[in-house]
């Protein structure tokens, strides 16, 4: 009886919050790259000198409930633009739980279900609660955590093997939709969301020349990118193209050599350093846009900045391995889980700068194909050099105020 109650009060207060929450309304600018995912938070605002208010985004240690709400593949609960604080979203997924989709045989009045689990956090309680055709829609529990991102990687550890468990044995996809979580003492609210894509008219960046083979496979990986949610395929389609571009180049660089020609040499680009050579960077392979600190910010993190995109590619090939064989060549241990939120951090932390670097290498290697009527111009404004003849250390020293180890890029 005193557990009906704890749930019947639970409920009360949860309907409370999501009236609250569905109430506000507010047209957001946009921010961040299409695609990329991201978190907002929803602070209340109490009377002046409640201390409540100087409260972190990020949040605090305390109680916090984490709600999961499930879709089925290519179908959204909300439209794409709609971001929606509403933790009642009723979800949906192919795993029937109640009527009227399947009726239990012990429990034919059943409404939801409860999930154990156990992690290295400890153990944590799911209640599965089913949308109105009786399929797993949310899932939901409570747990202490030092912040937002501490609940959400505890929360996901739990529950994330227990929805493979579920995929593999009944072979469904098992795909979280959004992430809402509450800090229970405060109310602030922070919800996963993945930036719509932008609405772009066809022509003008659009080459006309024909379509090569090479350039139809490296762009077929690139559109199979941007088609699926998993961030971590994401980061593996992209590398593949650089890969792909790579071994063309190796391919015809041997081929010169072998006709006694001199090899084609390339730019070779580096991640701008300095913040005013950010937006000029980026407008070069991606025209007409508006950026925003977000955006930027994203692309050009710290530890990329001012290094050269081929020494950042060998960098990342460890992270690729994972990716790709879920091992570490080094030890041959198991190193990256698909369950595992941290690591999936991890890619999404470089995925932004890696789409860029694609796009980079496309333009290089297929200029006729591939953004021809878009200019490098502010790019070559910012010390770019084409085999750049050799110089001793003197002249070095008296051009080292336009040195591209400052920001640029070299050959």
């Amino acid at each position: 009886m005193g557990r009906e109650s704890r749930l019947k009060r639970e409920r009360r207060q949860q309907r409370a919050e999501v009236k609250g929450n569905a109430a506000i309304n507010q047209t957001l600018p946009r921010f961040g790259l299409p695609g990329q995912p991201q978190f907002l938070v929803l602070k209340p605002v109490y009377a002046d000198g409640d201390p409540r208010n100087d409260l972190p985004p990020g949040g605090l240690p305390g109680r916090y409930r984490v709600v999961f709400t499930l879709a089925r593949p290519g179908i959204l609960p909300k439209p794409e633009t709609e971001f929606s604080f509403d933790a009642d979203v009723p979800g949906d997924s192919h795993l029937a739980i109640t009527r009227p989709a399947v009726a239990s045989r012990d429990n034919p009045n059943a409404n939801e279900i409860e999930v154990e689990t156990q992690t290295e956090d400890g153990g944590l309680l799911f209640r599965g609660l089913p949308n109105r055709a009786g399929f797993l829609g949310r899932l939901m529990t409570e747990l202490d955590a030092a912040n937002f991102s501490d609940a959400h990687h505890k929360a996901y550890r739990a529950i994330a093997c227990m929805m493979s468990n579920w995929s593999a044995h009944l072979d469904i996809p098992m795909t979280i939709w959004r992430t809402h979580i509450t800090a229970v003492d405060t109310r602030a609210v922070q919800i996963s969301v993945v930036n719509p894509f932008l609405a772009m008219p066809l022509g003008g960046m659009i080459a006309d020349a024909a379509i090569t083979a090479e350039f139809r496979g490296l762009i077929g990986l690139y559109r199979e990118a941007l088609e699926n949610r998993s961030s971590a395929y994401q980061f593996l389609c992209f590398f593949k193209i650089v890969e792909g571009i790579r071994n063309l180049r190796e391919r015809a660089n041997a081929d010169a050599r072998q006709k006694g020609q001199q090899p084609h040499r390339r730019p070779s680009w580096r991640v701008p350093l300095n913040v005013a050579d950010f937006e000029p960077w980026l407008n070069a392979i991606y025209p007409g846009r508006e950026w925003d600190d977000m955006a930027v910010d994203s692309i050009f993190i710290e530890e990329a900045r001012g290094r050269k995109l081929n020494e950042l590619i060998d960098s990342l090939n460890g992270l690729r391995v994972e990716v790709a064989h879920a091992l570490s060549e080094q030890t041959g241990i198991v190193s990256l889980d698909a369950d595992e939120a941290l690591h999936i951090a991890r890619v999404n932390k470089w995925l932004p700068l890696m789409k860029c670097i694609v796009r980079r290498m496309l333009k290089d290697d297929f200029p006729d194909e591939f953004l021809s009527n878009v200019s490098d111009d502010a790019m070559r404004a910012m010390h770019v050099e084409r085999a750049a003849p050799a110089i001793d250390d003197a002249t070095l020293a008296e051009g080292r105020q336009g040195d591209p180890e400052r920001g640029g890029t070299t050959a």
